[in-house]
């Protein structure tokens, strides 16, 4: 099928971005996230980096026990699908997995030609190439700087990749 879907590790968003935009890691109660802002970001590079039509956002978090308010909002949001992981004291657990299977299960079943992809984790290499073997183009999207915060494996396997700029990300990530 001639669509494209957008896979977002918000993990590695808030992760990389606050990174970028502060010099250091944050946690995500001293950042603001402009829900907005960033899906229509990814969207728009959806359209400029296929020219298809997209099919939804899937959103991948963690979840130490229900959806916080934001996740449920987020998981009202049209062409979205928010897929949350278990969280753990030793972080997340299962965020990579769901994200993999997902773009796996797309790819089998012809529901998509292109996959934006933003994260960083070498886990996802394997179903980045088994995507690719059933025909699907990913493109691979980080945050500056990229050679710093995506697993040269992965970054490797993609078909494009494309850098997020500090000022895209402060567009829609700031801290409080």
């Amino acid at each position: 099928m001639d669509r494209s879907a957008i896979f977002v590790d918000a993990g590695y968003l808030f992760a990389a971005g606050s990174k970028l935009i502060t010099g250091e890691r944050r946690t995500r109660s001293q950042l603001h996230l402009d829900h907005d802002a960033v899906l229509a970001l990814l969207t728009r590079l959806s359209t400029e980096l296929t020219g298809l039509p997209l099919l939804r956002i899937y959103w991948y978090d963690g979840a130490s026990g229900p959806a916080t308010p934001t996740q449920v909002a987020l998981a009202y949001r049209p062409h979205l699908k928010l897929r949350l992981g278990l969280v753990t004291e030793g972080g997340q657990s299962g965020v990579d997995q769901l994200l993999a299977d997902d773009l796996v299960a797309l790819a089998q079943n012809r529901a998509l030609a292109d996959a934006l992809l933003l994260s960083g984790d070498d886990d996802l290499r394997e179903a980045v190439e088994r995507a690719q073997a059933l025909g699907v183009r990913v493109h691979l999207l980080g945050i500056a700087p990229q050679r710093e915060n995506q697993a040269g494996a992965l970054v490797q396997a993609a078909d494009t990749t494309h850098e997020l700029s500090e000022a895209q990300v402060r567009g829609f990530l700031s801290a409080r």
